[in-house]
């Protein structure tokens, strides 16, 4: 290099350096000034120095929201080191976190995610960049994790801030660490838990002490938590504090616009919340005039404003100029923006910049537009409104498709709760007034929507992943699942166990973009959803069952009946309170241990029997069996304790068979298969020999259980007794069961369902918890009977229901799962689990074999006793209720009749030759 470049360098390094010291110190405009002199030396000379500092020019640029204008010098810089052959890896790790960064901020998701997967692959391939550029690092993982946790994928969000935080523990300063804070803050706002992004927001605030955009940002960031929590006053004076901040900062109109539009915005809800509407109105229209004219009629940044225009067009009563902000909100997301003038159209979901924001917008789009038919009576406006609604649905599923844990999926599922409900609402609505099939349908389908929808997605990738995906790739993420189990069990002081759990669940989620990215008909297949038809219910429902799914919304219990020769939906008006109390009074009589006292729930299990049952008792006329989809609000309700009130203790359990669905399609499209010929396992590790004691509660694993062993003994198979039956024999015997019996102990943690899990022996170190279950393959499974305490108990979400082993099950792939919904009495349950085995070894379907063991518990000796539904009442079927085990009658019929056939094939073909025979004598005679 000639003598003047390399003074030329040294210089432009030296200016370099000084820019970055005004940077530290908040004087970003003079740092603007050296870092433009310092590249200006080196632009035509040294294009590993200019790419360098087109990434900290493109920072200053980000930092003032001239996100074009940032994007534009990576790209340059991408075209100064492309011609090289050996340029650094750090400063091209560089470049593509920060396209990455500022493609998402465009919301270009594809070209985002491009940048940040070469980012990553720089990461594996050499691990030194961590090392030698800890920071841009630890602002790599942090920005990543800002667009996951807004796109739904919130675990994902948390794993990369947890990357950070060790970044910044090890290299990083207070301002680094105020960062990761505030990313923490707004992951935690976005899953709804305020009170904990208060926690973090507050943390940043205090350890940031530059009074400069950074301070701004966490200042109005405790502003717009306290306003989630529904502080007003004290989120204003925050506001106002970030105002008078951010105006000191604005050196120009186009200075910190997105800062200063979102600070607006917030202050226009704020207002608004607490009915100063005309204050409201003047904060919003400041915004929406600065988006106009400074940025344009396209971005996510205007969207979220129109969609405060139109809550406050909603606060004014004037319901159509609501829709058409609602409509200009959508507009603002999409790319192709073709016939969106017309307030009815609704786009194509792949032309959206920001799927999140758009389903926000139909969403209250949907929601003015069935206003308006209430107010007018308009059906133009019921329809416009059942097809948004319907889009949203749609568009719901899309998002849940880029998401990638279970844990995520819950919460998505928590936040969008309400959206399925109101679409049901006003689809009935529809349906009242123009019954027809293509409306029916529909009603169908929402229902088959209503529940559960992370296992229906987990349910859904485990059938495409085989089909798709290279074996080698599944096994990898098989031991990558492992691994994260294991690590997850170290206690939290264990560093290093921390640092590779963040590892091992950044490579998870890594692999599974991989997926998604690399393999098309793994991505084609996952935006390609089947949905099982109500014809494809009804021919697989037999003459004698009903498939019943429950939707509440309010006063409303929305009621679908299918069977096989009719589809009804009902609309059930409630008493809202009265049916709560019942639910509670009547919980309350189940879930608690009477120790052998008096039954006192009859008159609540009545009143939900009249609001479930009675509405629907014609279309039941007949039928001996029920497949139950229930609300996430009474997914805890035992069906079978619900009593007629024709007569005393008639429960509907003496009268119907019943199974748990999470939806149709679960329950029904399950793996085909055939009734394993392996003999049954049976877990009973805290058994003894003599059963001393006549009842035990199962509680705690320090105690035995007392009939655990006659249990095990009469159920017969595969009998893993005492030290026998620990973990490590259990998982590496085979699942390819007809049925699999846990008579052990359970714990259910409602507050962490990942802390659940099954005891083995010895009890405390053998434990199967939640994520082990999830990572177990049980599709050869027949059936998994949790005769363990509260198995089929847990945390409720809204949206999905109960979060309890069982679930684990099934989303391990068992199709069929008996579970006890409350703790276990030692004696009743080993009554019914044999009695169970009994009429599963017969031939009978699940369902009927559960039914027909309480009735025979009704009429033993001991049922006197334990004449309360806690007693036999836990034990419930979710899951489908083929027959499991092997039909030894059958097959000794099928064998006789090959036989018969044979024989008869002998005798003929004997006979035809004797026949033969004699032709050939009579000729030659």
């Amino acid at each position: 290099m000639p003598r003047l470049t390399w003074a030329q360098a040294a210089l432009s390094d030296k200016y370099r350096q000084r820019a970055e010291s005004l940077y530290d110190s908040s004087d970003y405009k003079g740092a603007i000034i050296w870092y433009e002199k310092a590249f200006g030396l080196v632009q035509h000379s040294d294009p590993v120095r200019a790419a360098n500092l087109c990434v900290d020019l493109s920072s200053m640029d980000y930092m003032k929201n001239h996100t074009r204008k940032a994007t534009d010098r990576c790209l340059l810089g991408l075209r100064y080191l492309n011609p090289l052959k050996t340029a650094p890896d750090s400063i091209r790790f560089k470049l593509f976190s920060s396209l990455g960064t500022y493609y998402k901020a465009l919301y270009r998701k594809d070209s985002a995610l491009f940048y940040f997967r070469k980012a990553d692959a720089l990461l594996a391939q050499n691990p030194h960049i961590e090392q030698q550029i800890p920071l841009y690092v630890l602002y790599h993982f942090n920005n990543q994790a800002n667009w996951f946790f807004k796109v739904g994928n919130y675990t994902r969000g948390i794993v990369c801030l947890t990357k950070a935080e060790e970044i910044s523990n090890k290299y990083g300063s207070p301002k680094e660490m105020a960062y990761v804070e505030s990313n923490l803050a707004g992951c935690y706002d976005a899953m709804g838990n305020f009170n904990e992004a208060l926690f973090h927001i507050y943390r940043a605030e205090k350890i940031y002490s530059n009074n400069d955009i950074q301070k701004w940002r966490y200042t109005s960031g405790i502003g717009l938590t306290l306003y989630n929590l529904k502080h007003y006053s004290e989120a204003l004076d925050y506001f106002v504090k970030a105002e008078r901040l951010l105006t000191e900062l604005r050196k120009r109109p186009s200075d910190y616009l997105s800062d200063q539009i979102h600070l607006w915005r917030m202050m226009s809800s704020c207002y608004r919340a607490v009915n100063q509407l005309s204050t409201s109105d003047h904060y919003i229209d400041q915004a929406t005039r600065l988006h106009y004219q400074y940025i344009g009629n396209q971005g996510s940044s205007l969207a979220q404003v129109l969609l405060e225009k139109g809550k406050l067009y909603e606060a004014w009563n004037e319901p159509e100029r609501a829709l058409r902000s609602y409509q200009a909100a959508i507009r603002a997301v999409c790319r192709d923006t073709t016939g969106l003038t017309n307030n009815w159209r609704n786009p194509s979901a792949e032309t959206a910049s920001d799927e999140a924001t758009l389903l926000l917008a139909a969403t209250h789009k949907a929601a003015a537009l069935k206003k308006q038919y209430d107010a007018t009576r308009k059906n133009t406006y019921l329809t416009a409104s059942v097809d948004t609604y319907r889009y949203c649905v749609g568009l719901q599923q899309r998002i849940r498709h880029g998401i990638d844990t279970d844990q995520s999926q819950v919460i998505f599922s928590d936040r969008q709760y309400a959206l399925v409900p109101d679409a049901i609402a006003a689809t009935f609505e529809a349906y009242q007034h123009q019954p027809g099939t293509a409306l029916r349908e529909a009603l169908f389908q929402l229902f088959e929507q209503a529940q559960a929808s992370s296992l229906r997605e987990a349910f859904r990738l485990n059938t495409i992943k085989p089909q798709t995906i290279p074996g080698p790739m599944l096994e990898r993420e098989q031991r990558l699942k492992k691994r994260i189990s294991e690590l997850k069990k170290r206690s939290v002081s264990d560093t290093a166990a921390s640092t590779e759990l963040t590892a091992c669940q950044l490579q998870w989620h890594q692999l599974m973009e991989t997926f998604r990215q690399d393999y098309p008909a793994y991505y084609r297949l996952n935006y390609q959803y089947v949905v099982m038809s109500s014809r494809d219910l009804q021919q697989q429902l037999g003459h004698q069952a009903a498939y019943v799914a429950y939707v509440r919304r309010g006063a409303s219990l929305f009621i679908l009946v299918v069977t096989d020769g009719a589809i009804d939906v009902i609309r059930q008006p409630i008493d809202a309170a009265r049916f709560d109390e019942q639910l509670i009074k009547l919980s309350q009589e189940l879930y608690h241990d009477p120790v052998l006292g008096r039954y006192n729930g009859t008159a609540y299990a009545a009143g939900l029997y009249a609001a479930c049952i009675e509405p629907i008792r014609k279309q039941l006329a007949g039928k001996t069996r029920l497949v139950i989809s229930r609300d996430w609000s009474f997914n805890f309700l035992p069906f079978e304790v619900l009593e007629t009130g024709r007569q005393s203790r008639d429960y509907l359990t003496r009268h119907v068979a019943i199974a748990y669905a999470f939806s149709a399609q679960s329950f029904f499209d399950v793996h085909q298969r055939s009734a394993s010929t392996n003999p049954v396992l049976v877990m009973a590790p805290f058994a003894r020999a003599e059963a001393l004691e006549s009842t035990v509660n199962r509680q705690g694993t320090a105690q035995t259980l007392a009939s655990s062993e006659a249990e095990a003994r009469s159920i017969g198979g595969d009998v893993l007794i005492g030290l026998e039956a620990n973990l490590p024999n259990f998982l590496q015997t085979s699942f390819d069961r007809p049925v699999i019996y846990f008579a052990t102990h359970a714990k259910t943690d409602d507050a962490d369902p990942a802390n659940s899990y099954i005891a083995f022996y010895p009890g405390e170190t053998d434990k199967l918890y939640t994520d082990d279950i999830y990572n177990l393959s049980l599709t050869s499974t027949g059936l998994a009977v949790l005769g363990a305490c509260e198995t089929g108990s847990g945390q409720i979400r809204k949206g999905e229901g109960i979060l309890s082993l069982a679930r684990a099950f099934a989303y391990a792939g068992c199709p069929s799962v008996v579970t006890t919904l409350w703790k276990a009495n030692d004696e009743t349950t080993s009554f019914l689990t044999i009695r169970l085995h009994h009429y599963l070894e017969e031939g009978m379907s699940t369902d009927r074999a559960l039914q027909q063991a309480r009735l025979d518990f009704f009429e033993s000796p001991i049922f006197p006793k334990y004449d309360h539904p806690y007693y036999w009442a836990n034990y419930t079927l979710l899951g489908n209720y083929n027959p499991v085990m092997p039909d030894g009658d059958r097959s000794m019929a099928v064998w006789w009749l090959l036989l018969v056939v044979g024989i008869g094939l002998l005798v003929f073909w004997q006979r035809k030759r004797l026949v033969h025979s004699l032709k050939e004598k009579e000729l030659v005679a």
